[in-house]
């Protein structure tokens, strides 16, 4: 049986008089692609953010390997191997591609700022290596050939996978895409699904938002589905696709209906 890697215990947050998520309860294991699905405001991303430490929980607890993540920095969050790309991109336009994920590697540096400016022998060390696993990755997404260009120059489908291999320059053992194939053409979703497999392949686990059902079904292990930030549904993709609950959800009328 799969360890668990990240688990939701009773995960409530309220804005105001907004419930935003209501009691949920999930698990991720260790190397699993698990989707997390719902109506537009099902509160997907604020479970996103709530991992992340964008957010803090009203209630409950977020726990990674069994250890609550309660009032963690987001860059420690980050350090402790959880990284996430975003609904609209947020690369940096004016370094190029390569450099945008070695700005992912400096996550985990020793050197420091001063050990960076006088060059000192970790430093250059640090550099090196950042550099060299950032081309590592851009190669492993099929990037590599834009790695010189700036990244607001990029084509738009390779800018979303940027996001991905710099989410990758952090070096996580959970990665969680965002909505990743949005305004993604027909081809560019199969080459997508195919990199989101090899991520899994290669020991990463991968927590995805996506509203594109196809891909969803072809690549998940798992499913979740929220709706008005409850959890109303969680198993394999083909319990899903009939699961009358999540019908309604979606189309807004019972299943049956006429």
């Amino acid at each position: 049986m799969s360890k668990v890697l990240l688990e939701l215990k009773d995960v409530t947050i309220k804005f105001g008089g907004v419930t935003a998520l209501n009691t949920v309860n999930m698990t991720i294991n260790e190397g699993e692609i698990l989707a997390l699905i719902g109506p537009n405001g099902a509160g997907k991303t604020t479970v996103f953010n709530v991992v992340t430490g964008v957010y803090q929980v009203t209630s409950g607890q977020i726990l990674l390997d069994e250890k609550p993540l309660k009032g963690i920095k987001r860059y420690n969050i980050t350090k402790l191997g959880i990284a996430r790309t975003f609904q609209n991109i947020r690369l940096f336009g004016d370094m190029t591609a390569l450099e945008n994920v070695i700005t992912a590697t400096d996550v985990h540096k020793k050197s420091g700022l001063l050990g960076g400016l006088f060059g000192l022998p970790r430093a250059r060390r640090e550099e090196s290596a950042g550099r060299e696993k950032a081309m590592e990755i851009l190669e492993f997404i099929g990037i590599s050939e834009y790695s010189d260009r700036l990244a607001r120059n990029l084509p738009y489908g390779v800018q979303r996978r940027l996001e991905i291999a710099r989410a990758m320059g952090t070096n996580p053992r959970l990665i969680m895409l965002d909505e990743p194939a949005a305004g993604f053409n027909p081809a560019e979703k199969v080459e997508l699904a195919k990199t989101i497999r090899k991520i899994r392949d290669a020991g990463y686990t991968v927590l995805l938002i996506e509203h594109d059902m196809s891909l969803i079904m072809g690549i998940s292990d798992r499913v979740v589905v929220l709706d008005f930030g409850q959890k109303i549904a969680d198993a394999i993709p083909s319990v899903i696709q009939n699961d009358p609950r999540v019908i309604e959800a979606y189309l807004g009328v019972p299943a049956d209906a006429s």
